[in-house]
C-alpha cells in the first residue's frame, strides 16, 4: 500500500470517526500527551513481539516515554482497518532509553550501537486511605492486651506486698506475745541479770522478740559462759543458761579473793575466802569480774582440771611465784615444782608415775622443770 493512500499520514493511519467512538468506549479515552511541538513522538513499532528499529527515534522525549504500536507483519490484509485503529490509539509507556553510547552488553560501546531500553517498574506505595481497616483493629487489640498484662503484673505485686504486710502486722501483734518465761541453769547468775531479760522478752511477739538483746545482757554476766533461747508457739520461751565452774581462786593486791574458772576468766571477786577450790598462793594482779586472769592462772587452773583421781586428794594448794613459776603442794608438805607453766601434761604424767612407785611420806621435793623428774627425800 502507497503512502498517498488516504487516511494515511507520515506512516501514520488516521481511523475513522466510527473507528474512535468504538474505541473510546471500549478502551476510554485517549491519553494526554505532552503538548510540545519541539518532541516528536517516539515509535517503537513491535513485529511479532520483537522490535522494528527502523522507527525508533531515540532521544526524542527527555522524559523517556516512547509509544508502542502493535502492528503486523503486513500492511494489506484483513487486519489492516484494525492496524489503523491501533496507530492511532496507541499507549505511552515510562520507557527511559538509555545514552546512545551505551553498551547494551555492560561492557562499554561505539555511539553507533542499539540503545538499550531500560523499563522502571515504581510500585505503587499504599497511602493512608489504601490500609486495611481489620489490621488496624488488631493493632490496636494487641496494644490493649499489652496494657491489660501489664495491669495484670502490677496488680499481683500490689495484693503480695499486701500480703506480706498484713502477715508482718498479725505476727507482731499481741496476739503472739510471750506470756510464759522459763529460765534453767541459773544458780549464780544475778537476779537483775534474769529480771532484765524477763521485762525485754515477756509481752514481745514470738517472732520479733529482741533475742539478741536478751542474750547479749546474760553473757554480760561474769558468771554466765553461754546461752540458748528459744520460742515455742504460741507464747512461750525459754532461756537456758549454762554457767562458768570456778576451778582455783588467789588473793589480788586489794586483799580480796578472786575465783578463776578453766578459762581463765574471774567470775567473782569476794571478800571472803572460799574453802571449796584450791587457792593459788602468792598475791595477783587486781582483775575485776568478767575480765582475764594472767596465763599463769589460766595455766593453774587447767592443771588441776587435769589431776588424776588417785593424786587430787593429795593436793592441798598451788603456789606461783613472783617469777611465774608454778608449784603445787602435797599432804604431807611434799612440794612438787613444775617451773614455768609449759609442758605441763608431761610433767603431770611424770610425776603420777614416781608417787606409784614412792610413798610420797619419804619425799620432800620432786622438781619435773626440767622434764626429768628430780627427788629429793627428807
Amino acid at each position: 500500500m502507497s503512502d498517498e493512500t488516504p487516511g494515511r499520514r507520515d506512516g501514520h493511519v488516521e481511523p475513522s470517526a466510527e473507528v474512535l467512538e468504538e474505541l473510546a468506549g471500549l478502551f476510554g479515552p485517549e491519553p494526554e500527551r505532552p503538548d510540545d511541538p519541539g518532541r516528536p513522538d517516539e515509535v517503537v513499532t513491535i513485529v511479532d513481539g520483537s522490535l522494528d528499529d527502523g522507527t525508533y527515534d531515540d532521544g526524542a522525549y527527555d522524559d523517556g516515554s516512547v509509544t508502542l504500536v502493535d502492528r503486523p507483519t503486513t500492511a494489506d490484509g484483513p487486519g489492516a482497518a484494525q492496524d489503523e485503529a491501533t496507530d492511532h490509539d496507541a499507549r505511552v509507556l515510562p520507557f527511559r532509553s538509555a545514552p546512545a553510547d551505551a553498551d547494551p552488553s555492560g561492557h562499554g560501546g561505539s555511539a553507533g550501537a542499539d540503545p538499550l531500553i531500560v523499563i522502571e517498574d515504581e510500585p505503587d506505595l499504599p497511602s493512608d486511605r489504601d490500609v486495611d481497616p481489620r489490621f488496624e483493629e488488631r493493632r490496636r487489640a494487641w496494644a490493649r492486651r499489652d496494657r491489660l498484662k501489664r495491669v495484670r503484673w502490677l496488680k499481683i505485686a500490689l495484693i503480695l506486698l499486701g500480703l506480706v504486710v498484713f502477715a508482718l502486722a498479725v505476727m507482731a501483734s499481741p496476739l503472739f506475745g510471750i506470756r510464759t518465761f522459763v529460765m534453767e541453769g541459773n544458780v549464780y547468775t544475778a537476779d537483775d541479770t534474769v529480771a532484765e531479760v524477763r521485762d525485754i522478752l515477756e509481752g514481745s511477739s514470738i517472732f520479733t522478740a529482741d533475742i539478741t538483746r536478751a542474750r547479749r545482757v546474760l553473757l554480760e554476766d561474769p558468771w554466765v559462759s553461754e546461752v540458748r533461747i528459744t520460742t515455742h508457739f504460741p507464747s512461750r520461751v525459754v532461756v537456758e543458761v549454762s554457767e562458768r565452774v570456778p576451778v582455783v581462786w588467789y588473793v589480788g593486791t586489794d586483799g580480796k579473793a578472786r575465783m578463776v574458772d578453766a578459762r581463765g576468766k574471774v567470775i567473782a571477786v569476794l571478800d571472803g575466802f572460799p574453802t571449796k577450790y584450791l587457792q593459788v598462793k602468792g598475791t595477783g594482779p587486781e582483775v575485776a569480774a568478767g575480765a582475764a586472769a594472767d596465763d599463769a592462772y589460766r595455766a593453774a587452773a587447767q592443771l588441776v582440771l587435769a589431776l588424776p583421781d588417785e593424786l587430787r586428794p593429795k593436793v592441798t594448794a598451788l603456789d606461783l611465784s613472783p617469777a611465774g613459776e608454778l608449784s603445787m603442794v602435797l599432804k604431807g608438805d611434799t612440794l612438787v615444782r613444775f617451773g614455768t607453766p609449759t609442758g605441763l601434761q608431761d610433767k603431770l604424767v611424770a610425776v603420777v608415775v614416781l608417787l606409784r612407785r614412792q610413798d610420797p611420806r619419804t619425799i620432800a621435793v620432786i622438781d619435773v622443770s626440767a622434764g626429768e623428774p628430780t627427788v629429793l627425800g627428807r
